[in-house]
Order: C-alpha cells, then sequence, then structure tokens
C-alpha cells in the first residue's frame, strides 16, 4: 500500500521497506484475530487519496493526503509534541465540562429501580447548585481521537497517562490503512486489554456533516455515559468538519439516556406478550420478494393532517392507507377509513383511545399490531395480526427473530414504514409526519385525541396528563420543508431522527423506495417534500391502479404461536435472571472502590458486559432466554452506571469514596430484588381482567410497588 520516493541508497530503502512492510502483516494478522471487521476493511484495500512516504536515511516519515502533505515529513516528531502539548494542557486538576448528571427529577417513577436511584441522587454530595464539571484525576476516563493520522499520537498518548475509554475516530479509512505501517496497533489495543478498560474504532468513509454523524453515532451510542460525558477530546491534525459533527452527536447522545428503557417497561412488555399469545393469536412473519403496484399512504397525526387530507381524499382509490397509532382518529372524523391500522404502543392509554372513538367504528379495520400491545386493545378488532420487531429480544423466546422486522422503534410511523417496505411497497408518502408544529398550542391534528376538537372526557383527561409532563419539555427550533423554520421537542426531533435513518437504510437495501413527505413540518431527510400541487400531479394520468387487500393479505401470510413454548420460555428467562444478577452482583462486590479509576473501571466494565452477549459456558450460540433477560435488565444498569458514573466524577475528592459505597449498596439491592419480582409478575398467570400490569401507563406506578423497603 506505501509509496516511496526513488532515492540512491537502494538497500537502506529495502531495509526501511522490510520493517514496513513487517508490521503491516503484523497488524494485518492482529485485527483478522481480534477486530476482523477492521480488518475486512482494510485487507483489500486500494490506497488512491493517502500515501506514506519514507525517505531511507531519515528517522522520521510523512503522509500525504489528497496531494498534500501532512507533516512535513516530521510526522513522528510532530505528533510526539503534540501528545505532550495535550498532557500539559490537561492536568490532573482541570474539570471537564460538558454535560449535568442525572438529578432526583430524573427518577420520579414509582417503582423499585427508581426509587433506589433516587435515594443515591438525593444522597449524593452533587447538586445542580454545586456542579461544576468532572474531575478527571490521574486518569482520562474517556479519550476521543478526532483522526488517526499515522497513529503516532494515539501511540504516545496511551503510554503516558492511564486512558479507561479511547474512542478511534477517523472518516478517511485510507489513513488508518496507512498508519498499519507505522505504529504496532497490537501493542496499543494491550494498553486497554485491562479488566474495565476498552478502545472503540469508528472508522468508515464520512465526507459530509450527515456521514460524520451516522458514523459517530453508529459506534459510539454504546459509549455512554463515558463519551460525551467525561470526554477529552484530541483533534489531530485540525479536522473542523469532523470535530463539528462528533460535538453534534455528543449533544444528541447526552439525552440518550432519557429514551433508555428501564426494567419494569420491558417487564410490562413481556407480561402484554404473555397475554395475547394465550388468547390464541397469529403473526404476520416478515415476506420475501413482495412487490405491491399501489403506493403506499403512511399517515400521523401531525398538524398539518388538516390542511392536506383534501389532496389524500381525492387520491383515496389510487392508494392504500394505513393509519398509524393516533392518527386513526382524524382519518375517521375527516371521511378516510384506512386499509389497516397499525399500533407499537404498549400501555393501556392505546386501549383508551380507539375505545373512545367507538368500537362499531373500527371493529372491522384489520389491525396490525406489535405483540407487546396492551392485551385489551385486540378485544376492540375483529381481525389481529401481531408482528415481531427485530429490535426486541422477544421474538428470539419464540425462534421467530429471523421472520421479525427491523427498524420498528421508536414510533409507529417507523413501524408502518418498515413493514411497508416489507409487504412491496415502493412508492411512500409520508402525511402528518410533522415532526414539529408551528405553534406551541397545535402540535397535533385538531382532530386527533390531542388537538381541540375533540372534547371526549377520556380526551380531556388525556390531554391534561400529557399537558403535565410536555410542559417540562425543551422546545427548540429546526429547519422546515419550507425554507424557515418550526418548533420542535425533544422527542419529536429524536422520533425524526429515527425515520431519517430508516430511510437511509431503506434506500441503501436492494430494493430502495421512493419516499415523499406530504407533512408541512420539519425537514425529513432522504424524503423529498412534495407541496399538495405536486403530490396531486403525480396523481394526473396516473395508472397506479392495481389491488392490494390488506385482510386477505394478511390472512394468506399469518401462522399461529405457540402457546406452550413461550410458557417455558418464561421459566428459563427466570433462571437466567437470577444467574446475570448474581454475576453483576459479584463482579460489584468484587470491585476496590476506591476512587474514581476504580469506579470508572468498574462501570465501563459492566457497560461493555451488557453492550454484548456472548454464549454461556459450553454452548456455540446465544440462547432466546439470554436475550430476552439481557433486555429486561439492560435499561436499568445503563441507569445504574449513569447515576454512579457521572455522580462519582462529579465528587470531591473527600467525598467520593462515600458516595461510590452509597451507590454500590443501591446497586446491589437492584440486582438482589429482581429476580423475585420477575416471578411474581410472570409466573402466576394472572387472568387479563385481574392484571394490574395489563391496565398500565408507560411509567405508571409499578403495581408491585411498596413505598417502604420492599416490592
Amino acid at each position: 500500500m506505501a509509496k516511496k520516493r526513488k532515492n540512491q541508497n537502494q538497500q537502506a530503502q529495502q531495509d526501511d521497506g522490510r520493517i514496513f512492510m513487517q508490521r503491516l502483516q503484523k497488524n494485518l494478522e492482529f485485527f483478522k484475530k481480534r477486530r476482523p471487521g477492521i480488518y475486512k476493511m482494510l485487507a483489500n484495500m486500494q490506497l488512491q487519496r493517502v500515501e506514506l512516504v519514507v525517505t531511507p536515511g531519515k528517522d522520521d516519515v510523512d503522509m500525504v493526503a489528497n496531494g498534500k502533505s501532512c507533516y512535513r515529513g516530521l510526522a513522528r516528531e510532530y505528533s510526539l509534541e503534540e501528545a505532550d502539548k495535550v498532557v500539559q494542557e490537561n492536568p490532573e486538576s482541570k474539570k471537564i465540562r460538558t454535560f449535568a448528571p442525572p438529578w432526583e427529577t430524573s427518577y420520579q417513577k414509582e417503582n423499585f429501580a427508581d426509587q433506589i436511584l433516587r435515594r443515591i441522587v438525593k444522597e449524593s454530595p452533587v447538586k445542580p447548585s454545586t456542579f461544576k464539571g468532572y474531575i478527571r484525576g490521574n486518569i482520562f476516563p474517556s479519550m476521543v481521537f478526532l483522526g488517526c493520522g499515522l497513529g503516532y499520537h494515539i501511540d504516545a498518548l496511551t503510554k503516558k497517562v492511564p486512558i479507561i475509554n479511547g474512542i478511534v475516530i477517523e472518516r478517511e479509512p485510507e489513513k488508518f490503512a496507512v498508519s498499519l505501517y507505522t505504529v504496532d496497533w497490537e501493542e496499543i489495543c494491550s494498553r486497554f486489554s485491562r479488566k474495565g478498560f476498552s478502545l472503540t474504532f469508528a472508522i468508515g468513509k464520512a465526507d459530509q456533516p450527515e456521514q460524520i454523524r451516522r458514523l459517530v453515532s453508529q459506534y459510539m451510542t454504546k459509549d455512554v455515559p463515558f463519551y460525551p460525558f467525561f470526554s477529552t477530546y484530541y483533534n489531530h491534525l485540525a479536522d473542523i468538519d469532523l470535530a463539528k459533527g462528533v460535538m453534534e452527536n455528543a449533544n444528541d447522545l447526552a439525552v440518550i439516556a432519557a429514551n433508555w428503557s428501564n426494567y419494569d417497561n420491558e417487564l410490562m412488555r413481556l407480561s402484554n406478550t404473555a397475554h395475547n399469545i394465550r388468547r390464541g393469536g397469529c403473526f404476520l412473519p416478515r415476506p420475501d420478494a413482495m412487490e405491491q403496484s399501489k403506493p403506499l399512504v403512511v399517515v400521523g397525526s401531525g398538524p398539518s393532517l388538516d390542511k392536506r387530507i383534501k389532496s389524500l381524499k381525492e387520491v383515496r382509490d389510487q392508494v392504500v392507507v394505513v393509519s398509524a397509532g393516533t392518527a386513526l382518529r382524524p382519518l375517521l372524523a375527516h371521511g378516510v377509513t384506512p386499509d389497516y391500522h397499525a399500533e407499537l404502543d404498549p400501555a393501556y392509554l392505546i386501549y383508551q383511545l380507539l375505545s373512545d372513538i367507538g368500537e362499531e367504528r373500527i371493529r372491522d379495520i384489520p389491525l396490525l399490531a406489535v405483540n407487546e400491545v396492551n392485551p385489551f386493545v385486540p378485544t376492540l378488532f375483529n381481525n389481529v395480526f401481531y408482528y415481531f420487531k427485530s429490535d426486541n429480544m422477544q421474538p428470539a423466546l419464540l425462534g421467530l427473530s429471523e421472520r421479525s422486522f427491523s427498524n420498528c422503534n421508536p414510533t409507529v410511523t417507523n413501524a408502518a414504514l418498515s413493514i411497508g417496505h416489507a409487504l412491496g411497497f415502493r412508492t411512500i408518502y409520508l402525511f402528518g409526519t410533522d415532526y414539529g408544529f408551528e405553534s406551541a398550542d397545535k402540535d397535533h391534528s385538531s382532530k386527533s385525541v390531542y388537538g381541540d376538537d375533540t372534547d371526549s372526557a377520556i380526551a380531556e383527561d388525556i390531554q391534561k396528563r400529557v399537558q403535565a409532563s410536555v410542559k417540562k419539555r425543551r422546545v427548540f427550533k429546526t429547519p422546515s420543508v419550507d425554507g424557515g423554520t418550526v418548533l420542535t421537542r425533544n422527542d419529536y426531533y429524536s422520533a425524526k431522527r429515527s425515520v431519517e435513518e430508516l430511510i437511509y437504510r431503506l434506500k441503501s437495501s436492494g430494493t430502495p423506495p421512493q419516499i415523499f413527505n406530504c407533512a408541512d413540518g420539519a425537514v425529513i431527510d432522504g424524503a423529498q417534500w412534495l407541496p399538495e400541487s405536486e403530490f396531486r400531479e403525480q396523481f394526473v394520468g396516473s395508472k397506479k391502479g392495481g389491488v392490494f387487500d390488506a385482510l386477505e393479505t394478511f390472512k394468506e401470510l399469518a401462522e399461529p404461536l405457540s402457546i406452550g413454548a413461550f410458557d417455558e420460555a418464561l421459566e428459563d428467562v427466570l433462571k437466567e435472571l437470577e444467574r446475570l444478577c448474581d454475576l453483576h452482583a459479584k463482579t460489584v462486590k468484587a470491585a476496590r472502590l476506591q476512587g474514581r479509576r476504580d469506579l470508572c473501571a468498574l462501570v465501563n466494565d459492566i457497560r461493555e458486559r451488557i453492550n454484548v452477549i456472548h454464549p454461556l459456558p459450553g454452548k456455540t450460540i446465544v440462547t432466546g432466554d439470554q436475550r430476552m433477560a439481557h433486555q429486561l435488565l439492560k435499561g436499568s444498569l445503563q441507569h445504574f452506571l449513569y447515576v454512579g458514573a457521572c455522580h462519582g466524577m462529579a465528587c470531591e475528592d473527600d467525598d467520593v469514596v462515600a458516595f461510590e459505597k452509597c451507590w454500590e449498596q443501591g446497586f446491589l439491592e437492584f440486582l438482589s430484588r429482581v429476580p423475585k419480582h420477575y416471578a411474581k409478575v410472570m409466573l402466576e398467570q394472572r387472568p387479563l381482567f385481574d392484571d394490574p400490569w395489563a391496565k398500565r401507563f408507560i411509567g405508571d406506578r409499578d403495581p408491585e410497588f411498596d413505598s417502604g423497603a420492599g416490592s
């Protein structure tokens, strides 16, 4: 891969070449064995934009990228001096000023996990009024290398200071490929092989801002909270665009903890699934090689639906309409009956919303519901088909992972779009998917349950509940489809980002769809916005006919679910929960916890464990009960790590050990209580109408909750 300038000293050139080639082979062998994903990317790479410049007889080298020298022939010298400067500019006493820790308000739910977390935060000496940043001490808790270069700076810095969580980001893979000649990556990685240390590689071609954001998000989401809460950024060769993209992504990931799930939420979903399967449900497996001639219209309940509904009604016979969640009420109010209705939310609220529309109006509409939908919802429909989502471990319990649908979270719009593509729709229009609003007083269709044209008692009660929580959410601006801006919130913005990622993946598939945005709200990257006139023009003289009968299609595809197999699997999940909780408890008890380094190493060790599931000893595959137990625990474990790391790193020196003890006790208490709690909820098989878990909103009080010590 390397190119060298001609030199009269042929022998010196051959000797230098041999050394560099030996290092290349050693690095390739290491990555092939330990980091196969990186090896696959590098093994057959042809260098076209980057070259290593070696001048025989000189102690230093250079890298030329896109025709320009990066180091002026002094790569090693430059990098070593730069690494020294980074250490000098970041003394042990320097505070890492990024994002604040979670406070008591983050853990107000009445369940035993939140109860313990709230107590830990309350007892922490770090308060909103006293928080001034995180103290790194004699370690770098998280070092983000922005740019790999020839790797000399990474080699130097990792020798000088212990780095708990290292992250190497390179958006030009050829540069990383050239570093295989210059540094020993096996030796660098060995410095992170100690228990509790980790090194993440985020390497991929990324020229545009959105590509950079996707690269960083793809690899670094699992590094939270180390990135971005405790990160020190080392911008090698001053890549401004990369630095900007990483910092923007940090803002997104700083709020990711608010979207982490938790044990009682996951348990409610599993309990719902158990009821649905025991009632004799059937499911819709992901179909292969289907193709539809009609376009699909996915309808959300954004405010622009009201003014766009006329154009949709004009082409109703030429399209297939799926209502997504709360869009069903405004569609029916406007006189449009969807071909089928999709649901994703597991809360009892969905049953209340649908009941309020009136059973007689919805009963004959085919329902396509996630398997974990509230079990009262299917009682309102004559024809119910469940679907499993692949970003959930529940299908693994029934051996259905390969037959589930991908990218269905976090909103039902995602699910409707993903399943629609799998059903063979290649032209898709999005209506009411605003992800923003012109006025904070009107963020939904006026005829939705949240709109001002809805006056039922249930709707009023729900609006009061929702408005109380919405008022606490920060409102900010985002680009709108008309070139200006609209208001949005974190939940809407996160949903928009998720849909954009889904669209990107669908368009990168072997059957890329055309997706059009017919909502007048926020820009949706990847979905061309169509003004109302242009939408109509697409159907002028159109022959987008054909037939799609949702009910008949679903009946032909549907398969029954096994009740007995599922109940047996629930018993296995209990055993795996007991094993996992015991394993984590032993890890916590074995930790020394005498300062920040000990805390970071423990938190990072558990963080890595909960992000990867390995087969049990003597087994070759990960079982379904392993995956389910992992999902039940993961969100709450993340919250305990988040609280422990953030408050511990923010403590002054005299307070660290005492806080660590408080956190350790709370963490162990949570781990000890999970298995018995699970057994009580999942194995007693309560009848549907007697089960309080079937009547919960997300975030409601845990029916087993005891405000005292027990649960």
